[in-house]
């Protein structure tokens, strides 16, 4: 029997650190029957709202129990690679979904010897980013002990499971913030073109500054980017999940700052659209409905809501909307924003509140009523983040009836913010190899200087691209040593880090798995694969290539890009941090 009398979870910065007790570790060490002992730990699909969950499974791979979760990730002891000393390695499972009668499961090459052991008890530390995890992202945890014929799905039968209700684990807010914007708006300007009015019911009371925003303040980590929006007035009268009842905020994230590149029109309800100057690839939706906070990307006309979170704070009149870089983009200080405040309705189109001309119950006034051809011409925005120079009521009510035409808005650009370093991570550590990454406020090259620890004549140089993320690989390192590294960019205190190499030195090229591509229906190409271990991404064909990460980050991929009309052959090319 494989017994296990508790098992406990906890985390750092980086990492998840799970501990194991059985009470017969003999069972799992000494195994030399005919069966196989299995440990494994299942993970939840992190912030998982549903069952509807893309590729993932829901059953245990030998057993076929129910989970009673969507579980994207299984990580099983290594025992394979069990030594005398008790080290030993573990290997990360990533879900597939249903294919025919069976969940699919694709496996990685083991992990760093010494990311687990087993002794006394069993102890595994797991990376965060190998399980999609994030800081305040959620997930659930269960352990299952298991007796297997052989390594094939199904062929085997579960002896425990535990706990009988999942484990949830919150991940903590581990962030180093950077202070982006803090950006006082005119206050008593709620009235969008300057004559609308609130709706009658008494819901609406106090009767003014629900809608006036009076501050943004924006700030940024190595994982996401945060938005807190203060108003003069907030309840929540309806008990909305979010902590607030009556705003809508949209945020229209312009990233190139190219003219006419990206959306013009505004998300549905809103009723305006965006200066060409200021045309959008990201847009983001907060409401005090979670089923209503989304994403929608230009390029695809995607909508998601995984990696947006949003909450409030009635003591401060603060809305709070935190995105991750990866939706939001990751050079955000580059970027041009329109910032948009409405009324909030459940029932209206885009969850928008429409103004007419008249004010009723549930509708403000002040508007026009739809044009002959039936379009609300007339903005449903009541406020919007504006440089001072610019004059709100007159950017609102350029709208026509009669021609058929929206107001365009313009947005705001990021201050330049003193140069800093930070969210210094790092990644993939083998015996001659490690990836480090970090960001800077400004784009700008970094220096990277290393040597062995107590040993500054060993010491070597790099740099990196002029950029805001940063990423490099140290190659050519020394196995069991211990490495100072220190990065310096120009205006910006220096950042000291070590780390210590493994003994065990690479020499097996990473797998790729799952090779997909499909054709969107804006034209463009979404490739997407995994690969066995973190590595670069480069796809070529003829006549063109695409860069993706230059160091190795990811097991997990996706790029999407333009081809030349007809058929393409492409050319993937996958590196792993060891060359």
């Amino acid at each position: 029997e494989l017994d296990f009398s508790a098992f406990h979870i906890g985390y750092d910065a980086s990492n998840v650190y799970v501990r194991i007790d059985i009470a017969n570790m003999s069972n799992v060490v000494d195994a030399d029957g005919e069966k196989i002992p299995d440990i494994a730990i299942y993970f939840m699909q992190p912030n998982a709202i549903n069952f509807n969950e893309v590729e993932t499974n829901f059953r245990t791979y030998y057993g076929n129990e129910i989970l009673g979760f969507p579980a994207k990730s299984m990580v099983s002891l290594n025992l394979d690679d069990l030594r005398s000393d008790g080290r030993a390695s573990w290997i990360l499972f990533t879900a597939q979904g249903k294919s025919g009668d069976k969940e699919v499961w694709v496996g990685s090459t083991p992990s760093a010897l010494g990311t687990a052991a087993a002794d006394e008890v069993i102890e595994l530390q797991i990376p965060w980013s190998d399980l999609g995890l994030a800081p305040r992202y959620s997930t659930r945890v269960k352990v299952v002990t298991s007796l297997a014929n052989s390594t094939a799905y199904g062929d085997g039968i579960d002896l425990e499971m535990a706990p009988l209700a999942p484990a949830e684990v919150q991940l903590p807010d581990l962030e180093s913030w950077v202070e982006m914007l803090d950006m006082a708006d005119d206050t008593g300007d709620e009235d969008g073109s300057g004559e609308i009015v609130y709706g009658l019911s008494g819901d609406f009371a106090p009767g003014q500054g629900l809608f006036d925003l009076t501050n943004v303040r924006m700030r940024q980590s190595s994982w996401n980017v945060r938005f807190e929006f203060t108003f003069a007035e907030m309840t929540n009268i309806w008990g909305m999940s979010n902590g607030f009842s009556h705003q809508i905020v949209q945020v229209y994230v312009d990233q190139d700052r190219v003219n006419g590149s990206g959306n013009t029109a505004l998300l549905e309800g809103a009723n305006a659209e965006a200066h060409p100057e200021w045309a959008w690839e990201v847009a983001l939706s907060a409401t005090g409905e979670p089923g209503a906070v989304k994403a929608v990307l230009a390029s695809t006309g995607e909508t998601t809501a995984k990696g947006l979170e949003v909450s409030a704070d009635l003591s401060t009149n603060t809305i709070t909307m935190t995105v991750s870089k990866n939706l939001l983009g990751q050079s955000p200080q580059d970027y041009g924003y329109i910032i948009v405040v409405g009324s909030q309705d459940g029932f209206g189109p885009g969850k928008w509140r429409d103004v007419d001309a008249d004010a009723g119950t549930w509708v403000l006034g002040g508007g026009d009523d739809a044009a002959d051809d039936g379009v609300d011409y007339d903005p449903n925005i009541l406020d919007i983040l504006l440089a001072q120079d610019l004059d709100q009521a007159a950017m609102l009510s350029a709208y026509s009836t009669t021609n058929h035409t929206f107001a365009q808005l313009s947005g705001i650009e990021i201050p330049d913010a003193p140069q800093q370093i930070f969210g210094l991570n790092l990644g993939v550590v083998s015996g001659t190899s490690a990836v480090l990454t970090w960001s800077t406020t400004q784009s700008a090259p970094a220096t990277i200087e290393y040597h062995i620890a107590g040993d500054n004549l060993t010491a070597l140089s790099l740099q990196s691209a002029n950029s805001t993320s940063h990423g490099i690989t140290l190659t050519g390192l020394a196995t069991t040593t211990t490495y100072v590294v220190i990065i310096s960019v120009d205006g910006a205190t220096s950042v000291t880090l070590n780390l210590t190499t493994t003994d065990e030195v690479d020499l097996t090229p990473p797998e790729i798995l799952n090779l997909a591509a499909q054709v969107l229906e804006n034209g463009q190409v979404r490739v997407s694969w995994f690969t066995s271990e973190a590595t670069t991404e480069h796809l070529s064909w003829i006549g063109g290539e695409h860069t993706g990460d230059t160091v190795a980050l990811s097991k997990s991929h996706q790029i999407t890009m333009t081809l030349p009309a007809g058929e393409s052959a492409l050319v993937l090319t996958a590196v792993d941090a060891a060359g």
